[in-house]
């Protein structure tokens, strides 16, 4: 594997690290999901805080041009947890803000096969007296330290044969289809951190997920052959994120002993 992996609370973990180039994420939502080891249903204000916590440390190590790639909701709803409904988005966006991180863009995900809402509230039925109107999608918030150009240089993924590629990416939407397979009790698309590390990486850069789960992050940088670093609070993800990340190298060493 071309990374470290670490298992333990991000926030112990990040002030150990050095310095990181790319950090590509998408942390827990606190809507309840039942995660073996953390609490995905703080009450709002904790969430929050522990969000600037994470965020604060990560900006602490990033260099004066590292970047954060951060997909979540653009809406959630915080009922259960002693909140209601909320522009996640925005809330999260002016936590980074807060702590000094500069804005660059939002890229629009768009789900090419979509799962289907449970409509559990239709709000007033036939009537504008009090609609439950749900926007299911998600974006990526993508933001930097101090300066957006890159001070260091490097390898750019991106050449003539693919600027296609590259013309695509910068519409700011992407496409994605979710990940199917059940991994972890999160699962996180490949067609998530594929485009952000091509995008916002140098092939030198070292790109940091503190929020691993079943390894996505890490696994498309093994695609792309970047160095990577991971933090997982479970230790059971932890293991399912190297057995995937290790077969997918076991399958490329395979494949290239038997074209040589």
């Amino acid at each position: 594997m071309n990374g470290n992996l670490y298992n333990g609370d991000c926030r112990d973990v990040i002030p150990k690290l050095g310095p990181v180039n790319l950090v590509v994420t998408s942390p827990p939502y606190n809507v309840g999901i039942p995660y073996d080891t953390h609490n995905d249903l703080m009450h709002p204000e904790e969430y929050y805080e522990f969000i600037e916590d994470v965020f604060s440390k990560i900006y602490y190590i990033m260099p004066d041009d590292g970047r954060l790639a951060l997909n979540i909701p653009y809406e959630v709803n915080y009922k259960k947890s002693g909140g209601g409904r909320t522009f996640l988005a925005s809330k999260i966006w002016n936590i980074l803000e807060k702590i000094g991180y500069q804005y660059s863009t939002t890229i629009d995900l768009n789900e090419t096969s979509p799962h289907k809402s449970k409509l559990t509230a239709w709000g007033s039925w036939l009537s504008p007296s009090a609609p439950y109107v749900y926007n299911p999608k998600e974006c990526v918030i993508v933001c930097y330290k101090k300066v957006w150009k890159r001070i260091t240089k490097g390898t750019s993924y991106f050449n003539e044969s693919n600027k296609k590629e590259f013309i695509k990416y910068v519409a700011g939407v992407w496409d994605y289809r979710a990940e199917t397979q059940k991994l972890t009790e999160a699962n996180y698309s490949l067609d998530i951190p594929l485009p952000a590390i091509k995008m916002f990486s140098w092939k030198e850069d070292i790109v940091l997920d503190p929020f691993f789960g079943s390894g996505t992050t890490g696994l498309a940088c093994e695609m792309l052959g970047r160095r990577w670093i991971g933090i997982e609070l479970s230790e059971n993800y932890q293991n399912i994120a190297v057995k995937r990340i290790k077969e997918y190298v076991k399958t490329q060493r395979s494949k290239n002993e038997f074209f040589k």
